[in-house]
């Protein structure tokens, strides 16, 4: 009755390309976050922390909190910290914040206040923060999304 087929199974970046990609909408409003391993394209607001593979925030897409992807686009509003080996600031994003990247594009008229910062090679994982640094960052993000 069962039986294991003795094709190949598909890898998992090729299940990952035939996924459709996570979207948010320009009228949604997100309170938390989100971890994907595929591509987000996010036209709404979220508060809070994203990580997935890549991920495009459009003109309308604000991200108040940290982005954590190998590909990251941005048209919207980014407040916090960006890590990822590729990051492309286009034209109409507003950006406030750290950029730590490997590869990094901006074009004409994009707006950001913060630093940049080279690294030769980003891993999608924030650094380990002790016990007391992690509640300390949670009651600095709660504040931030309170008032």
């Amino acid at each position: 009755m069962f039986h294991r087929s003795t094709e190949s199974s598909p890898s998992k970046e090729t299940l990952l390309r035939k996924n459709p990609p996570t979207i948010i909408a320009s009228d949604v409003n997100l309170l938390g976050n989100i971890i994907s391993e595929g591509v987000m394209d996010i036209d709404g607001r979220l508060e809070g922390n994203v990580r997935c593979k890549s991920v495009t925030i459009r003109k309308n897409g604000v991200i108040k909190g940290d982005v954590f992807a190998d590909a990251v686009h941005v048209y919207g509003r980014v407040e916090g910290i960006i890590k990822s080996r590729d990051v492309h600031l286009f034209s109409s994003c507003h950006v406030e914040g750290v950029i730590m990247h490997e590869s990094l594009t901006i074009e004409d008229g994009a707006f950001v206040d913060g630093q940049f910062k080279r690294a030769d090679k980003i891993s999608g994982e924030p650094a380990i923060l002790s016990e007391e640094e992690e509640e300390n960052e949670v009651f600095r993000r709660l504040k931030l999304i309170s008032g």
